[in-house]
């Protein structure tokens, strides 16, 4: 994958690369643009996540220290891990906005709306009650567990 760009720089490293130490000096919350559009943000990971799984903000006070894989219903839905895991305590960029590949139940249709649930990473098909609040999230293709084309935006 290419190097990002951010508003006056490319960063030396690309969308995938994850380590333990922020070897780059690049501050957390720090956005970049990928060639292809998509919008990534410069995190660390506050517990191990898996590729494709969808993310949550920790809690922590400063946010982009304690990124999560999203646990429960009602979570909002911060980005996504982009092809490459990351375990606790890495750095890395993570995929905020634009598609990309995001564990989902299987029972999601193209152009559903969809919402965090109960099972860590995975996105669900909203209910109309779920709608207000919801980040928007939409399956581009019919869902299958092991990851589909979400557009998060």
């Amino acid at each position: 994958m290419a190097n990002l760009t951010g508003p006056t720089e490319t960063f030396p490293i690309p969308s995938t690369w994850r380590g333990q130490t922020n070897d780059f000096g690049i501050p957390l919350g720090t956005k970049a643009l990928a060639a292809n559009g998509n919008e990534y943000t410069f995190v660390k990971a506050g517990a191990a996540i898996a590729a494709a799984d969808a993310c949550r903000f920790g809690g922590s006070a400063t946010g982009f220290d304690d990124i999560r894989p999203t646990s429960a219903a009602a979570q909002y839905v911060i980005g996504a891990a982009d092809g490459t895991a990351f375990a606790s305590g890495d750095y890395g960029f993570l995929m905020t906005r634009g598609v990309s590949t995001v564990k989902v139940v299987n029972a999601t249709a193209a152009g559903s709306v969809l919402v965090t649930n109960g099972t860590a990473g995975t996105l669900a098909l909203a209910t109309a009650s779920e709608l207000a609040g919801s980040r928007d999230a939409v399956a581009l293709v019919t869902g299958v567990t092991a990851g589909s084309a979400v557009y998060l935006g």
